[in-house]
């Protein structure tokens, strides 16, 4: 389960542009985070939250349609050139102040990690709504993220 300092970063108002978002890594306590979004602010469009000692990975997007319920179980659909991944959840919101996001766990897998290391741009998909992200920037944290996801 996210902690409620992750949940309140990741329960956001719509994105905002492409230009001020950027890749980061981000450590705390028992989990690390590999997020896209606007530093220093709550504005995240995806996140990747590892948490080492359960050996898992939530998979965490605001890149859904305008009037998604909570609790609702869809699939999370990336990709990247050709090649896709796919993985289930649901929505979820913390409290009436933040946004509805998708959730979807997995174990850790490296195959995720060599996805998101090659090619120029990554697609999310979630109940219809699509965008995508550019992987500019995304060298360096991601490096920091497989070190430490393990």
């Amino acid at each position: 389960m996210l902690c409620a300092a992750v949940a309140l970063l990741l329960a956001t108002a719509p994105a905002l542009s492409a230009e001020k978002q950027q890749w980061g890594f981000v450590k705390s306590q028992s989990e690390v985070l590999l997020v896209y979004g606007v530093p220093e602010s709550h504005a995240i469009t995806l996140s990747f939250i590892c948490e080492p000692n359960k050996k898992t990975i939530d998979i965490v997007t605001t890149v859904l349609p305008a009037k998604v319920a909570s609790k609702r179980a869809g699939t999370i659909k990336l990709s990247n050139g050709a090649s896709n991944l796919e993985y289930a959840g649901k929505t979820s919101q913390y409290d009436e102040d933040t946004g509805v996001h998708f959730s979807a766990e997995t174990a850790i897998e490296p195959r995720l990690f060599d996805f998101l290391d090659k090619g120029t741009s990554l697609g999310i998909e979630a109940f219809g709504a699509r965008d995508s992200v550019p992987l500019k920037g995304i060298k360096g944290p991601l490096a920091q993220m497989r070190n430490a996801c393990r």
